[in-house]
């Protein structure tokens, strides 16, 4: 089965033995699988309720945090007047509570103060029922960015297990491979022994890249038509340098592979076509080189590197070039370099490089 297929398997059991934990690579696509996905698949008999657990400190703030989420996630299905549209995603809880009351009651209030009252008073329950078909719908508690919260990882795991075990709460997690790969001797044993009380299931994200970066080539809203044209003709070569030649496998002793992460890959597209742009316009006929060596060094610079299955932010040309066969070093520009590590466009000396392959490209013909 897939990935799919196995979270929706967990999902569908009744008394799971303990949480199933989702990992894969920062990026990859994690939260957009549950999100959207999950969610779809089991829209008629569950509820997804996501809660990230980013710089979350305190047990307090973690159980306030599942309140919110619950309570914003239930609406739809708890009210006849409130749809799901009218809830704006990534509104502080506060502010939905507010929008609410002015769906139900246009003459409310404001709640104000009282939000922290009407919080504490939130009872979290496993199986609600949906008042518009009149069915009990299981509520499924996903916990994002775990690795990414500031609480003790025995505090946090044992919190976990409790709305599983004691809470009866299927319960997913969300975290990148190598945090759940201890390294430090001192603690590796207590955590070791947290994780194989809370975590009954794993499964790993492997995306399909190729038809990701298929659709979002295809689909986003790029600079202009004629970029757009050109990422598509070199559709295979972009997959060709994001994609690793181990497709279905996590080898966290191997000394070195690439990052996946979709984001970087996105705003690594979006980047280069201010130099797609100026090489058009100065008449430079092949901009292909350019691009191999641009987006991998723009990836590794954003998402680092994977140096036995730990991301690494240091790396050297020769490192890219095994990563990335056709990476080469000569068709990468000081002044993108500069660019893309601090920041700073430098027109001048962009300018000079160009006019520099311009010469090139004459003398060659």
């Amino acid at each position: 089965m897939g990935t799919l297929d196995e979270l929706i398997f967990y999902c569908k059991m009744k008394k799971p033995g303990g949480a199933m934990v989702l990992l894969g690579e920062s990026g990859c696509g994690k939260t957009h699988l549950v999100e959207r996905d999950l969610q779809e698949a089991l829209r008629d008999t569950h509820v997804i309720v996501r809660v990230s657990l980013y710089g979350i400190s305190s047990i307090d703030a973690l159980h306030e945090a599942v309140k919110k989420q619950w309570f914003i996630s239930l609406l739809p299905i708890r009210s006849k007047k409130i749809k799901p549209e009218q809830l704006v995603v990534g509104k502080s809880f506060m502010n939905a509570i507010n929008s609410v009351l002015s769906i139900l009651n246009p003459r409310a209030g404001s709640i104000g103060l009282a939000a922290s009252v009407f919080i504490n008073d939130i009872v979290v329950l496993s199986v609600v029922e949906d008042i518009h078909t009149k069915q009990m719908k299981r509520v499924v508690l996903v916990f994002d960015d775990v690795d990414h919260a500031l609480l003790n990882p025995t505090e946090l795991l044992g919190t976990i297990n409790d709305y599983c075990e004691n809470r009866h709460f299927n319960t997913i997690m969300i975290a990148e491979m190598e945090s759940f790969v201890e390294m430090d001797p001192q603690t590796e044993h207590v955590i070791k022994l947290a994780k194989e009380k809370t975590v009954a299931y794993t499964v790993f994200d492997f995306p399909d890249y190729g038809k990701i970066i298929h659709n979002l080539i295809a689909d986003r809203e790029w600079k202009n038509e004629e970029y757009a044209k050109f990422l598509q003709q070199h559709e295979q070569t972009i997959i060709q340098l994001f994609v690793s030649d181990s497709k279905e496998t996590i080898d966290i002793s191997a000394p070195l592979d690439k990052c996946h992460n979709l984001r970087s890959l996105v705003t690594g597209l979006e980047s280069f076509f201010r130099i797609y742009h100026h090489m058009t316009e100065s008449g430079i006929p092949d901009i292909e080189p350019y691009l191999c060596a641009f987006l991998p060094y723009y990836l590794a610079e954003k998402s680092g590197i994977k140096r036995n299955g730990k991301t690494s932010f240091t790396y050297t040309d020769e490192e890219l070039c095994s990563l990335y066969p056709s990476f080469s070093a000569g068709n990468l520009f000081d002044s993108v370099r500069q660019w893309i590590r601090q920041g700073y466009w430098d027109p001048e000396l962009f300018t000079k490089e160009l006019s520099r392959v311009r010469t090139a490209d004459r003398e060659k013909a």
